[in-house]
């Protein structure tokens, strides 16, 4: 293991209920040493290696950086150009890493300040041993979360374990890259070793539990494995994994035991599938699918998704920011089993009912997509850009939907609804206190499901999709293939995060969004037969898409290399 040099200016505090620390000395006077004999400064200090940890996950909700994932994978975009996701996502990657800065996250700096936890508990701090050792777990848990979303991003990365002293010498301050192999073999045997220690049961406090772990491992084992199925090594291993099946069994061993003994189970509240697939993802009451999330509470602790989200005119403030491309509503089948690409040809040759259309597709698209007329707050959605035959229109219909839902310059007639809380009505900044969950049962099944298969356990693959199919109340499959199965995870997970890196680590990106001019949808109403002109047009004004065989791996980038000359660049960007 290697050591990192990052100078740290200062320690902070976030207080909520504080009031025995006070009691002890003034904040400004409490010595480093003296932090690690109080178990309320302990548990502070973890709690905001907490908050700017899993701030990666929620770090957009406080502006318009919101929805990044989602643009790079070309699931939606955002409203505005001038929105970091939108040019993140439609700009050609470079060494400096532009233009996608926002996807960038060399989090180093968190692993120190996670490191010096971990060191400083060890060393210093005379506490019970069961509460350092619970703390530690917990320390551990978020350092290799931090590494995920590192070496998913980069490759291999220094794989860093200790804070180093600033006076050590150049050959130990230029740390070198692992190998990516070894990276993640080490986020996996880290989740290992703290499984037995984390609580066996999910608290719902934004803690992880030994389940939290266990599905950190999965995931990041399912990466590694379709890396080593797909990828290529490259620059002595640096990239790319020489073997993927030690990986596949991994993200089976650790998937199968997260469903079969954890206590989690699919969120089934409501009969009606749309209904209660909506209802996963804000519906916090003892939620059995949730594994962890990171915890909103109050406009202290609050994001703002649903302003942005929410469509005209429920909107409270901003809202409709984030436009479903049509391609990606072709992902989703329609409910009897059929395919879900129209002929694109045929569409405009006729008009549609808008059940015939949307409402009758995939129950999980109901529920993660607003489109013309969809059921809200006790009225409907509109997207129509015109109406003929308006005297035969239903009584008070509007000739036109509200501008910002049918936006002819960024618009694709289509908008985000999943996470978006229907119980929350005008949404106002800085106050939606809905949780981001960060692992949940639903993934688990598809990670064994993917898994199964490459190991040539197709039954159990099969069972497992069809678990998540039957939940979604769509028809079981009978057999399965690896486009079923990345199809499946691009339905059900959609908009939470993973479609991008998903993409990139199937080695499909390219042939995804490379070239690709993703597309939207022009609505003009008949009035007389209560059905839609649907036109297909462009979704984005900037041209293709670009997605080259460089971007399966962000660039380390000038800046740090020129910091540290030993951070080999990745393959693509140095020529």
């Amino acid at each position: 293991m290697k050591k990192l040099i990052y100078i740290v200016l200062g320690i902070s505090f976030a207080f909520t209920s504080c009031d025995d620390v006070l009691d002890q000395q003034p904040l400004g006077l409490i010595s480093d040493a003296s932090v690690w004999q109080d178990e309320n400064l302990v548990n502070t200090k973890l709690n905001e290696l907490y908050k700017n940890s899993l701030f990666l996950n929620q770090a957009e909700q406080a502006g318009f950086n919101v929805g990044l994932d989602g643009n790079m994978a070309g699931e939606f975009r955002n409203i505005g150009a001038w929105q970091a996701p939108f040019g993140a996502s439609t700009g050609d990657i470079d060494e400096t890493g532009a233009p996608a800065g926002a996807v960038q996250y060399w989090a180093y700096g968190l692993v120190r300040r996670c490191n010096e936890f971990i060191v400083n508990m060890e060393t210093l701090s005379e506490l019970d041993a069961d509460f350092k050792i619970a703390r530690i777990a917990e320390a551990k848990f978020l350092r290799g979360y931090l590494f995920f979303n590192m070496v998913k991003r980069y490759g291999g990365i220094p794989i860093i374990t200790e804070p180093q002293a600033i006076d050590a010498p150049a050959e130990e301050l230029f740390v070198f890259r692992d190998t990516e192999e070894d990276v993640y073999n080490f986020i996996i045997s880290e989740m290992k070793a703290i499984e037995g220690i984390l609580p066996d049961k999910t608290t719902n406090d934004g803690t992880p539990s030994k389940w939290a772990a266990m599905a950190l491992r999965s995931r990041a084992a399912l990466y590694a494995g379709s890396i080593g199925e797909y990828g290529t090594v490259q620059l002595d291993g640096v990239v790319g994994i020489p073997n993927a099946d030690p990986f596949w069994e991994e993200a089976y061993n650790a998937s199968k035991a997260l469903i079969e003994q954890s206590g989690h189970s699919l969120y089934m509240k409501h009969s009606d599938p749309a209904r209660n697939y909506q209802e996963l993802f804000t519906d916090e009451a003892a939620n059995p699918e949730v594994i962890f999330s990171e915890k909103f509470d109050d406009e202290l602790n609050a994001h703002s998704f649903s302003l942005l989200a929410m469509p005209w005119p429920f909107h409270g403030g901003w809202g409709a920011n984030f436009f479903v491309f049509y391609d990606t509503v072709e992902l989703f089948d329609f409910a009897d089993g059929s395919t879900g690409k129209i002929d694109r040809s045929l569409v405009h040759n006729q008009e549609w009912h808008v059940d015939d259309f949307f409402r009758n597709r995939d129950p999980r698209f109901v529920a993660s997509v607003f489109f013309p007329e969809t059921d809200w707050q006790g009225g409907k959605v509109y997207f129509h850009d015109n109406t003929t035959n308006a005297g035969s229109a239903p009584p008070g219909w509007s000739k036109r939907a509200p501008g910002k839902n049918r936006n002819q310059a960024n618009g694709t007639g289509l908008l985000l609804r999943k996470r978006v809380d229907e119980g929350t009505e005008k949404p106002i900044g800085g106050t939606d206190d809905t949780d981001y969950i960060v692992f949940r049962l639903g993934e688990t099944y598809l990670n064994l499901a993917e898994a199964a298969f490459h190991l040539g356990r197709t039954g159990e693959a099969l069972t497992a999709i069809n678990a998540i199919r039957s939940r979604a109340g769509m028809p079981a499959r009978t057999s399965l293939t690896l486009d079923n199965i990345q199809q499946e995870r691009r339905v059900e997970l959609f908009a939470e995060d993973q479609a991008y890196w998903d993409l990139r680590r199937w080695r499909i990106a390219e042939d995804v969004l490379g070239g690709t001019n993703l597309q939207g949808l022009k609505f003009t109403y008949n009035g007389a037969t209560d059905k839609y002109k649907i036109q297909i047009r462009r979704g984005a004004s900037t041209g293709p898409r670009i997605f080259t065989d460089r971007h399966y791996y962000l660039p380390i980038t000038l800046n740090r290399i020129a910091d540290n000359p030993n951070l080999v660049e990745n393959p693509g960007y140095s020529d």
